[in-house]
């Protein structure tokens, strides 16, 4: 029966590794159950067929009355995993007033939406508090407290993580600059090009190898990010590949 070389094993850990693949395995015979269990699930995935799923109808338009109460996610500012953060609450009760709901029913969908402490913020301003008021009363408790120069500093300085993908680093970058706009230290209108610069400048050293002409010809930050997720996912789908084809081959020698 053949078994894995020293070199070998040294090789698949680091593919492994880099993919955040954990074989769940203390043995080296539970390693093999696992190995046997994953080549055929590959083989599986390999074979099957996509699915279209069935047309649906058109879904009716919502209509907006003056009387509708508009559905706003919940926000209680105690930071939990089930509460949105105060940024996309706040973006939501914005939206609301761009797209023109009264007043009443902006301030009753905000009430509606807040939770303990944020609840409590509200609560105290009495149910003759303006939408103003309250939004007010809640950025200074909620919102950003950091100095605009900061944000900024955090910007130009910050990298893609060691275990961050090129699509969360980029999101990263774009949250730290909508601070930094909402601070008044820069400017909507050149998001786009500081942010094409910044993406690109601080990706893994491997990407950023393989990338450099995309850069050079792409203008617009999200078509280059697109294209660096694009060569991301194919890199890490030659070295998928590479695991099922090593991981086959061995099981096929051992069955000799």
């Amino acid at each position: 029966m053949t078994e894995f070389t020293e070199e070998e094993l040294k090789h698949l850990g680091s593919v492994l590794k880099e993919l955040k693949i954990k074989p769940k395995a203390d043995t080296a015979a539970d390693f093999k159950q696992w190995m046997t269990a994953y080549v055929a699930q590959m083989d599986k995935d390999d074979n099957s067929t996509v699915k279209t799923e069935p047309g649906t109808d058109t879904a009716t338009p919502k209509i907006t009355t003056a009387h509708h109460i508009p559905k706003v996610s919940c926000f209680s500012g105690d930071g939990s995993k089930q509460d949105t953060t105060y940024d996309l609450w706040r973006y939501e009760i914005d939206c609301l007033i761009r797209e023109k709901y009264s007043e009443a029913s902006i301030a009753q969908a905000i009430r509606r939406s807040l939770r303990g402490d944020a609840g409590k913020v509200a609560m105290r301003l009495g149910p003759e508090a303006t939408v103003s008021q309250i939004l007010e009363k809640m950025e200074s408790v909620f919102g950003t407290v950091e100095r605009g120069e900061t944000i900024m500093q955090e910007f130009y300085s910050a990298i893609q993580g060691k275990n961050e993908d090129c699509m969360s680093w980029s999101c990263r970058l774009e949250e730290i600059y909508r601070k930094a706009v909402v601070k008044g230290v820069a400017k909507r209108d050149e998001s786009n090009e500081k942010l094409r610069s910044k993406f690109w400048n601080g990706l893994h050293q491997w990407l950023r190898d393989i990338t450099g002409y995309k850069f050079d010809k792409i203008s617009d930050f999200d078509t280059l990010r697109k294209e660096v997720r694009l060569v991301e996912k194919e890199h890490k789908q030659r070295k998928l590949n590479q695991i099922w084809l090593f991981l086959r081959m061995n099981l096929q020698n051992q069955m000799i």
